[in-house]
């Protein structure tokens, strides 16, 4: 079954259930720099899971604003309390863009979907905002060149003929140091040496070491043994994928980034990425909401906001809000020995709702 995202919004509207505005807008935490994410819930007929061809559990456009769930993922991931999903059950009515009789029914057993799993799932999603905001400052202090790293960079020359007057005999140099033009070379393997090669000079008629992206080794007649032999190359191919990795992962980083959002770290006024910390309080004080009084902290007011906020502003010390987290932290695990949550959700009753809300709506469409 192929289904994207703009078939989804633009021919099969009655598959969507709920709509809403989601992320920093629905929390009260946004700025005037702020995205505006969108979330959703669709249905899909019982017999599109019938095919070899299974349906895609989400739909999203390609920074992931727009995410779309099918009923059956949503209560997937409702069963291990994914704070991301049990949130859209308790949505501020001024973020609700769509909602049905279908949702309707959805939400009002929203109670079953609460559980003690709230601990672990809340905590966990902490702990890797805490891990981003060290994550992501690390491409903005180690910026990447705009072109790609080159095989050349991550090369060495060992000269046999270094006397030991002039340095420590067989000392690597870098390939930059020395007057040698791969393109002018063959190269043989050493045995038993990963990464070395014999390199023999050819000028002109040389047909390169790199060709195709990699080492290529060459068949050196005897005469040439001795005649062209010019040293030895070393030749780190595992550093030159981690930096050609790290490159491309940083470029696509900074392509899709909000440019806004980065200023006070390139200005080097913060080292850590004060909105992945503010999730990260977000998170915990939304997991002790459900583990005190049995639904998650949506919409945040008053002194938690100010709190939350400042802590956006860069207020904080990184090292002090890494105790304050970990002081909420124990915290949560104390509520949730106390509390008399259910530990899991009922699986068969979750599966009962997911029958009966997709029956409804197979039999609202006829289908």
């Amino acid at each position: 079954m192929k289904l994207d995202l703009q078939t989804l919004l633009s021919n099969r509207e009655d598959s969507v259930i709920f709509k809403c505005l989601s992320g920093s807008h629905a929390y009260a935490l946004n700025t005037e720099d702020s995205d505006e994410d969108y979330k959703g819930i669709f249905i899909l007929p019982v017999s599109a899971y019938l095919s070899l061809q299974s349906p895609p559990p989400q739909l999203a456009d390609a920074r992931n604003d727009v995410v779309y769930y099918t009923l059956l993922r949503f209560v997937e991931l409702a069963l291990s309390a994914n704070p991301n999903i049990i949130e859209l059950l308790y949505m501020p009515e001024d973020c609700i863009r769509k909602s049905t009789v279908f949702f309707e029914d959805l939400q009002r057993a929203r109670n079953l979907f609460i559980s003690k799993e709230a601990y672990q799932s809340h905590v966990g999603y902490a702990q890797a905002q805490i891990k981003k905001s060290r994550g992501q400052n690390k491409w903005v202090n180690h910026k990447q060149p705009k072109n790609s790293p080159e095989r050349e960079a991550f090369c060495w020359f060992i000269d046999p003929q270094t006397s030991f007057s002039e340095r420590m005999p067989m000392r690597p140099m870098k390939l930059t140091e020395v007057k040698i033009d791969l393109a002018e070379c063959h190269a043989a393997s050493l045995e038993h040496a990963v990464g070395m090669y014999r390199l023999y000079h050819y000028g002109s008629q040389a047909r390169g070491v790199f060709r195709g992206g990699s080492v290529v080794c060459e068949s050196i007649p005897v005469d040439d043994e001795k005649e062209r032999f010019v040293g030895l190359l070393c030749y780190n191919e595992a550093a030159y994928e981690r930096a050609v990795r790290d490159h491309r992962n940083y470029w696509d980083w900074r392509d899709h980034r909000n440019e806004k959002r980065w200023r006070s770290q390139e200005a080097g006024l913060m080292d850590y990425d004060a909105k992945n910390m503010m999730h990260t309080f977000r998170l915990l004080l939304s997991g002790e909401a459900i583990l005190e009084k049995g639904a998650p902290k949506v919409r945040f007011e008053g002194e938690e906001r100010d709190f939350l906020m400042s802590i956006r502003k860069g207020a904080f010390a990184y090292q002090d809000l890494l105790d304050q987290a970990e002081a909420r932290i124990e915290k949560l695990a104390q509520l949730c020995e106390k509390c008399d949550l259910p530990q899991v959700v009922d699986r068969v009753k979750a599966e009962a709702l997911l029958k009966r809300i997709t029956a409804k709506w197979e039999q609202a469409y006829q289908l």
